[in-house]
C-alpha cells in the first residue's frame, strides 16, 4: 500500500514537497480531459520520475459524455477511450479512475463554506436545498437506461484495458442519491458495484474505493472493504459526518468512520495499490484555489495516514 497525492498545481515545487513528506506516488487529476497520446504520457511520467516519484494513476479519463448518455457519437468516444488506454499501457501507467456521471450533474455540493474544526471551511450537501434545483440539460434518464449504456461501454472497453494491462476503477456517485435534477445516478450502493464488476468479470474492471462516498451511503466501511476486496484498484481516503441527504466533509481524523479500522482492513486484504487523501478543509491562511485540494490540509492528511499505516504494520 502506497500513499499517492494529487498536486494542484502540478509543478516542481509541489513535487519536491510531496517527496519531503513521504509520498511515493502521483495521481494525475483532470476531470475535463487527460493527456491521451503516448508521448504526452511518457513525458509526464518521466518528469515525475525525475523528481523521485512515480506516476501511478490517471484520474478523470477521456471525454465520455456521449457514452454515458447513449447518444450519437458514443462509438467515436469509445474508440478514443481505447486509444487512450493503449497509450497509458505503453507509458506504464496502470490505473484509470473514472466515473459514470454526465457533465450536467456531477459531484454536487450545496455549500463550500460549511465549518469544520476550528472554523476551517469545507463542503457540504443538503438535499433540502438541492430540492429546488432546475432540471438538468440532458433530459430524463432512468437507472436502466444508464445501466444499458454502461454495459455497452464496458463490453467494448474492458478488452482494450486488458490488452493494455490497465485497471479501470469506477468511482461512486457523490452524493449517492438518485435521481438528481431528473438524471438517474447508478453507482450509489454496494450492490451497484457488485453489479458493475459482474457485467464483464475481469481484473481490469474494478473499483475506486472512495471512503467518503461509501460513508455517505451509511455503510460500515471495514466490512465493505472486505466485501469488495478483490475488485479494489485504488483508494480515496476521506471522511464525512452526516447522512446521504445531509452531510459535510471533515478532517481525516474528525469524521464518522473508523479510519484505523479501515487502514487495518486494507492491510488485512493485502491491498498493494495507491491510497490518496481526498478532499480536505481549507485551513487558516490558505486561499481556495482548488476546493478540497489545497495543500495544508493534505499535508496533515498524509501525516495522519502515515501514522495509521505505521500503527497497523506494528500490529503484525
Amino acid at each position: 500500500m502506497r500513499i499517492g497525492l494529487v498536486l494542484t498545481p502540478l509543478n516542481d515545487s509541489n513535487l519536491r514537497l510531496a517527496c519531503q513528506i513521504g509520498v511515493t506516488d502521483i495521481v494525475y487529476y483532470d476531470m475535463e480531459t487527460m493527456p491521451s497520446e503516448f508521448l504526452e504520457l511518457l513525458h509526464l511520467r518521466s518528469w515525475i520520475e525525475d523528481m523521485g516519484l512515480r506516476l501511478s494513476v490517471i484520474e478523470g479519463g477521456p471525454p465520455m459524455n456521449d457514452i454515458i448518455l447513449g447518444r450519437e457519437g458514443r462509438d467515436e468516444q469509445i474508440e478514443s477511450y481505447k486509444r487512450a488506454l493503449d497509450a497509458m499501457g505503453r507509458a506504464g501507467i496502470r490505473v484509470l479512475c473514472y466515473n459514470f456521471l454526465p457533465l450536467s450533474v456531477r459531484v454536487i455540493r450545496t455549500s463550500y463554506t460549511a465549518r469544520e474544526r476550528g472554523g476551517a471551511r469545507t463542503s457540504a450537501f443538503d438535499a433540502r436545498l438541492w430540492a429546488s434545483a432546475p432540471l438538468n440539460n440532458d433530459g430524463i434518464y432512468t437507472d436502466e437506461q444508464l445501466w444499458d449504456n454502461l454495459e455497452y461501454f464496458l463490453r467494448r472497453v474492458i478488452p482494450a484495458a486488458e490488452a493494455a494491462e490497465v485497471k479501470m476503477a469506477m468511482h461512486p456517485d457523490d452524493p449517492p442519491l438518485s435521481p438528481m435534477a431528473s438524471m438517474a445516478r447508478i453507482m450509489t450502493s454496494v450492490e451497484a458495484f457488485e453489479r458493475l464488476v459482474s457485467i464483464v468479470p475481469s481484473p481490469s474492471n474494478g473499483i475506486t474505493f472512495c471512503q467518503g462516498s461509501f460513508a455517505e451511503m451509511g455503510v460500515d466501511i471495514p466490512s465493505v472493504i472486505r466485501r469488495l476486496a478483490r475488485h479494489i484498484h485504488f483508494v480515496h481516503f476521506r471522511d464525512i459526518s452526516g447522512t446521504p441527504e445531509h452531510f459535510h466533509e471533515t478532517f481525516h481524523d474528525n469524521g464518522q468512520t473508523d479510519m484505523l479500522g479501515a487502514m487495518r482492513t486494507y492491510h488485512e486484504i493485502g491491498f498493494d495499490g495507491v491510497v490518496r487523501p481526498d478532499h480536505v478543509p481549507l485551513l487558516e491562511g490558505e486561499e481556495g484555489v482548488a476546493t478540497g485540494y489545497t495543500m495544508l490540509g493534505r499535508l496533515f492528511a498524509v501525516g495522519y495516514m502515515r501514522g495509521l499505516m505505521e500503527s497497523v504494520c506494528s500490529e503484525t
